[in-house]
């Protein structure tokens, strides 16, 4: 038997479950994100619902997660990717790194690159980081990347690449497609902007870059198909503060994904944080809920609490509950939705028995595979039950 508390507004009520996974036993009718009256929340279900009904609505869903570690590793985000594709119809991969990220990983693509080196916004500050914080600078002219599907198969895919010309020249990028076809991918430069280029392939694709050019996140999505797209944008050792470090243009791009839902997944590194200044973390909290509400007005938001953790056998890291606080508190006043991700678990120290099942790492703050995609199973009964509530 699997125990774990479910959030209900303020109360906290406990449900025991029975079966093979908690995705599929999970029977209660009340689902633990909690709605604190995000404007966008019964739409977001309601097109959900119509996927549901009937995968060839010619629509497309986008979810947007931004995160820390806990996402950067793609287990969770790629079974949650998983399950919702398999119920409402596959649209597509999403936002991806223009390259591997070392000690980062996706559980849908793979690269194979040479003569790239990275620029990451976790280490390096005062560049014009695009959406992501990531950028691949060619080391030598003709240097190239092939972008690798994990489950290969003949459909067409639209991939849009976020790159910035550091000269004014229109030859600076050539895409191939899985035929080594060159793809009619023109573009007006625009000397140190960050713009895109789309075209429509097979995949595997190959990038070829010159020297002078820089490259950012690239999208992956089927071409004309409906379903959802779950993209995990996200970064090891993150604060919610790095989207600070990104270029003052990035949100653009973001606005671009046409993301109808955006979870924002951190928490994990501030509490560790013995030096947080509670009302600036709140300050960048509510800020980042905006700066979304601005540049994606149909859009629903959902704060991700972070997961049960602990900073030894005994005690929680000492700005945990701090930080769970000021999300709930900003989830009401910022009217966002809320998932509490150590409820969903068990509740306090509940990490411990999870890494006795083998669910949890040994330092007691990340999770196993297994126990990353039991996270996202939680997770997507929980929003598909308010998805039935609500739509």
């Amino acid at each position: 038997m699997i125990k774990f508390l479910k959030y209900i507004t303020a109360v906290i009520a406990i449900t025991i479950t029975v079966g093979c996974s908690i995705a599929e036993s999970k029977t209660s009718s009340v689902s633990a994100i909690v709605d604190f009256g995000d404007p966008n929340a019964k739409q977001f279900a309601k097109r959900l619902k119509l996927l549901a009904n009937n995968k060839k609505a010619n629509q497309v869903v986008n979810i947007t997660q931004f995160g820390d570690s806990h996402s950067a590793a793609d287990f969770f985000t790629g079974e949650f990717r998983a399950l919702m594709q398999q119920k409402y119809g596959n649209a597509g991969i999403g936002w991806i790194t223009p390259v591997a990220i070392k000690g980062q990983n996706h559980t849908a693509v793979t690269w194979k690159s040479n003569s790239w080196e990275v620029l990451s916004s976790r280490t390096l500050s005062n560049l014009d980081f695009p959406m992501g914080g990531f950028i691949a600078k060619p080391n030598k002219d003709s240097s190239t990347i092939q972008i690798v599907p994990r489950e290969l198969n003949n459909q067409t895919w639209q991939v849009r690449l976020t790159f910035k010309t550091l000269k004014n020249n229109s030859n600076l990028l050539t895409l191939y497609d899985a035929n080594n076809n060159k793809l009619s991918s023109s573009y007006m430069p625009k000397p140190n902007i960050w713009q895109t280029t789309t075209v429509v392939s097979n995949l595997p694709l190959v990038i070829k870059a010159q020297k002078d050019i820089e490259l950012g996140g690239i999208w992956l999505t089927h071409n004309q198909q409906s379903g959802v797209i779950v993209s995990s944008i996200a970064t090891n050792g993150a604060k919610q503060t790095i989207w600070q470090k990104w270029g003052q243009n990035w949100f653009k791009e973001l606005g671009v994904s046409k993301s109808d839902l955006v979870i924002l997944e951190y928490g994990t590194n501030e509490s560790f944080d013995e030096t947080l200044d509670v009302n600036q973390y709140r300050k960048n909290l509510v800020n980042n809920i905006r700066l979304i509400r601005k540049t994606l007005p149909n859009a629903a938001i959902l704060i991700m609490t972070p997961p049960d953790t602990m900073a030894n056998e005994t005690d929680m890291p000492q700005s945990f509950i701090k930080i769970i606080n000021i999300q709930k508190q900003v989830a009401k006043s910022e009217k966002t939705l809320l998932w509490d991700w150590q409820v969903a678990m068990g509740g306090k120290f509940v990490i411990k028995q999870w890494r006795q099942r083998g669910l949890a790492r040994p330092d007691l703050v990340h999770q196993t595979l297994q126990g990353y995609k039991e996270s996202a199973r939680i997770f997507y009964a929980d929003l598909n039950e308010f998805i039935r509530k609500n739509s």
